[in-house]
């Protein structure tokens, strides 16, 4: 931890001390506030915050689920988080030529929010540690891709002030989903805390469909 620490340390320091080009041009330069207006633009921070939520309660409690319910014991429980990230580089590989046959980034990916919904709920029901290992795979296959295929949905409204209050404004859904069902499982059990997080799975389904119907901006 600490060595890590000293890195980000000496990244911060090097973005501290490199001379930008234009900086004192890009400083007179007036904010464009308008994609606040933008319904397209809060849908699409809306998609990220559902995907943020789902993919980290998977990734912060899914170890100790599997434990608590006996479908995966002893060394291989632990690996879970690596079968999942397993996944990930390979649906990024597939999201280019998908969105490439669509005028609007978000379509092809309408159909990936049912799938990730599905595999989720299957993933609650199965009690066999094959088939849970399998689904958490499709869950991550079908997860991933969503978050830089959002951010390229939001086309002429990408610049660095939307982005520096849709990324965070989304992140606070991996914040905020593992403490909900923290908060469930403490009095109803870790069971049913997991099954609270089909919402923003749902969500995901949601904001893709009416992302899709939009017009590029």
């Amino acid at each position: 931890m600490l060595a890590l620490a000293a890195l980000g340390l000496v990244l911060w320091l090097v973005y501290l001390f490199t001379p930008m080009a234009g900086r004192a041009k890009a400083k007179e330069t007036v904010t464009d506030w308008s994609f606040l207006r933008s319904s397209r633009f809060w849908l699409l921070t809306g998609l990220l915050f559902c995907q943020n939520a789902a993919e980290q309660s998977v990734v912060g409690w899914m170890v100790t689920y599997f434990k608590d319910s006996g479908i995966i014991a002893g060394t291989l429980a632990a690996y879970t988080v690596t079968v999942m990230w397993g996944g990930h580089p390979r649906s990024a590989a597939c999201s280019s030529p998908l969105c490439s046959h669509s005028n609007s980034p978000a379509r092809p990916w309408c159909l990936w929010r049912f799938f990730c919904t599905a595999f989720y709920f299957a993933m609650m029901q199965t009690h066999s540690q094959l088939p849970a290992i399998l689904l958490l795979f499709a869950f991550a296959f079908s997860m991933a891709g969503m978050n830089p295929t959002a951010v390229a949905s939001a086309g002429k409204m990408t610049t660095v002030t939307s982005m520096g209050i849709m990324l965070p404004v989304a992140s606070s859904g991996a914040i905020l989903m593992p403490w909900v069902i923290g908060k469930v499982a403490e009095s109803a059990g870790l069971a049913v805390g997991m099954a609270t997080n089909i919402v923003p799975c749902v969500g995901l389904i949601v904001f893709a469909i009416l992302v899709s119907r939009m017009r590029e901006e």
